[in-house]
């Protein structure tokens, strides 16, 4: 017949109820138990216990020299930390600084070169309106000139036509 699980809990909470119980109906097994863990006691502190004592001794000096690294590592830390965040404070001022001289610097220089632009256009004007009138000039002299030419052709004109005495002597009157 097979076995179920619970019969298995059962046997072994009895075992287990007997071998807790055993110490008060059989004292010799105490006794036994006791002696056992005298001589236990003895040999561990004959032959281990300064061994155990100095392991523990230098595993509590090695663990308290790391917590004190670990200290004096997380301060220098926080200090390296305090340090670059004021490094990136002044850091981050003198680039706004260089930011703001740079862009005053570009805005003068904008300011310079519209002047510039002002003077050379003013400049470029004046020399126009000069050569305007400077050719104004040439073509009012080139029209009298053209006029004067038209004057003498026609002069030469009338003066090869003969002339009478009476128109002549009219003439020379006018004049």
């Amino acid at each position: 017949m097979p076995v179920s699980m619970n019969d298995i809990f059962k046997e072994a909470i009895v075992l287990i109820e007997e071998q807790l119980y055993s110490v008060m109906t059989r004292p010799d097994i105490l006794i036994l138990n006791l002696v056992s863990l005298g001589i236990l006691i003895v040999v561990v502190k004959h032959f281990f216990w300064a061994k155990v004592t100095n392991y523990l001794e230098a595993r509590s000096e090695a663990l308290s020299k790391t917590m004190t690294d670990a200290e004096a590592e997380l301060a220098r830390a926080k200090e390296m930390q305090e340090q670059s965040h004021s490094e990136y404070q002044q850091m981050k001022k003198e680039t706004e600084e260089l930011k703001n001289r740079l862009t005053h610097e570009a805005y003068l220089k904008y300011e310079e070169l519209i002047a510039e632009a002002k003077i050379e256009a003013k400049r470029r004007l004046d020399q126009a309106k000069k050569d305007i009138d400077a050719e104004i000039s040439q073509a009012n002299r080139d029209i009298l000139a053209s006029i004067r030419e038209v004057a003498f052709i026609a002069a030469e004109k009338i003066v090869k036509r003969e002339i009478d005495q009476t128109l002549h002597d009219d003439i020379i009157d006018d004049i």
